[in-house]
């Protein structure tokens, strides 16, 4: 079974990669690419690719890692610095939520430091620096 058209508008929306939707169904993400054509469907426009985001990685509910980039950074593991972070995202056990979308980078740096300071005042974040 492959997804909606309604699917893959909230999937592209929330920001999930071709390889991300590829895998809920198992199937090569080249398959998906050929579903967004077919359905007429902007993945950039969806994805909101201009915005810079900011971002929670969550671990069994907490907080260990506020960042902020473009769309696809949060799922990045290769750019991590700490190797717990990174195994974590690599095995899978990292949960990803968006918490906001800027015009401009400094807007979203400013807010990703704000919400460091937050959660590391809370005893999370533990793989932020300060």
């Amino acid at each position: 079974m492959l997804p909606t058209k309604e699917e893959l508008i909230e999937y592209l929306s929330n920001k999930m990669t071709n390889q991300d939707i590829a895998k809920i169904y198992g199937v090569k993400f080249q398959k998906i690419i050929q579903l967004i054509k077919k359905h007429g469907l902007d993945s950039n426009e969806l994805r909101k690719v201009n915005k810079y985001t900011v971002y929670l990685h969550l671990l069994n509910g907490e907080v260990v890692y506020v960042g902020s980039g473009v769309w696809y950074r949060c799922r990045r593991y290769t750019n991590r610095r700490n190797s717990e972070h990174k195994q974590l995202m690599q095995d899978g056990k990292i949960e990803y939520k968006f918490v906001g979308e800027f015009d401009r980078e400094e807007d979203a740096r400013n807010y990703e430091r704000k919400l460091i300071k937050k959660y590391k005042k809370l005893g999370q974040a533990k793989f932020n620096k300060i």
